[in-house]
């Protein structure tokens, strides 16, 4: 098999970039400032203004971003957080890491994400809180109502955030609707440092604590004095100074995600055998193009299919339930959750990224009819 024409994720960084975050790494050398300085501080201020938080905090991974934020949480009241049965595990890991007990929640189909409903039904004497997920870059429009529902039980809203860089829900960007929000910066977000994290929040007590936490529960930054059991959660000066060029550049990029979706969700209107999960706000950050496949289809045959014709899709939001995560079966509370377990058993993502061109759009489009006539046939 000759290799993929269409593939379902490029990182973009210009010439331009590459010199610039050169330069900027260079002088992190030859300074010796690798941690802990200008470029992350930068990093930090610039993406509470693009969020409008009034803190950002880096962090040196994605998950390190929700752990930390959790354990800040958890000084407040130990309990059980509720979070979508269909999302990747650091989802359900942050809260067990943090010391606190996951408890899985079942979501709706065209927002794959829990609404009030869902919560209702889940919750618990022992819940303190709520992990939402905006899977795909999709925020969920009952979120507003979901903020409610925990404030008027006294339950914090901690919002998992991966996927949603740029995405706005009535103005306001993800991360804005609860207590904080935890965003991902790994190789193959929307924008990217390599690795890293950002917890972002109007919260000065968590803001305060989510930095001791990431720096081993050091109140002063150099000095060995530790105070919580805090961990090395730091983002590097190198990843930074990526970061910063990336978001320079997200406005850009979700310009061009959202016109090559458009081109999709057009072309898509005319294929019989899937309907595309979309977003009812913008500006949505298009992570992921989602597309619910009908009962019946062989994804796997799908796949290769699509394979043959020089397209790779990209990996599922999620392949399986969390609960069906063989590290789970002993740490998470039974219960059913029929409608992310319908979700993750019958969807694909299509190739979405800001290399691709309107040609690459057309070929994953001609090429789809066939492969869903084989993965049906």
């Amino acid at each position: 098999m000759s290799a993929p024409r269409v593939v379902p994720v490029r990182p973009d960084f210009s010439a331009g970039d590459v010199e610039e975050i050169l330069g900027a790494i260079r002088t992190s050398l030859e300074t010796g400032q690798l941690a802990q300085g200008e470029q992350v501080a930068a990093f930090e201020r610039e993406t509470a203004a693009a969020t409008g938080a009034r803190h950002a905090v880096a962090t040196g991974t994605g998950t390190g971003a929700l752990v930390c934020g959790l354990r800040a949480l958890a000084a407040r009241g130990d309990g059980e957080v509720l979070v979508p049965a269909n999302s990747f595990y650091s989802s359900a890991a942050a809260p067990l890491l943090a010391g606190l007990r996951t408890r899985l929640v079942d979501v709706e189909p065209d927002t794959l994400a829990p609404s009030v409903r869902t919560l209702r039904e889940a919750v618990t004497p022992s819940t303190v809180g709520v992990l939402t997920v905006h899977l795909g870059g999709l925020i969920s429009p009952e979120l507003p109502e979901v903020a409610a529902w925990c404030a008027e039980r006294g339950l914090w809203l901690y919002e998992d955030c991966a996927h949603a860089h740029g995405s706005r829900l009535d103005g306001r960007h993800a991360g804005r609707f609860g207590v904080a929000g935890a965003f991902s910066y790994f190789a193959t977000k929307v924008i990217t440092a390599a690795e890293g994290g950002m917890v972002v929040t109007d919260d000065d007590e968590l803001a305060a604590a989510v930095r001791l936490h990431r720096n081993l529960g050091k109140p002063e930054e150099w000095r060995s004095h530790h105070t919580v059991l805090g961990e090395n959660a730091r983002m590097s000066e190198l990843h930074a100074a990526v970061g910063r060029v990336q978001l320079r550049r997200l406005d850009e990029f979700l310009a061009v995600r959202g016109r090559l979706a458009r081109q999709y969700t057009a072309g898509l209107a005319h294929i019989p055998g899937l309907t595309p999960v979309l977003p009812r706000h913008t500006a949505a950050s298009w992570y992921k193009y989602v597309v619910l496949l009908d009962p019946g289809t062989d994804r796997a045959a799908l796949r290769a299919a699509l394979a043959e014709a020089g397209v790779r899709l990209g990996g599922e939001i999620y392949e399986k339930p969390l609960d069906a995560q063989p590290v789970f079966e002993s740490l998470l509370p039974p219960g059913r959750h029929p409608v992310a377990e319908d979700l993750c058993a019958r969807h694909i993502c299509l190739p979405l990224h800001t290399r691709m061109t309107k040609e690459d759009i057309g070929l994953v489009l001609s090429a789809l009819p066939d492969a869903l006539k084989a993965a049906t046939g």
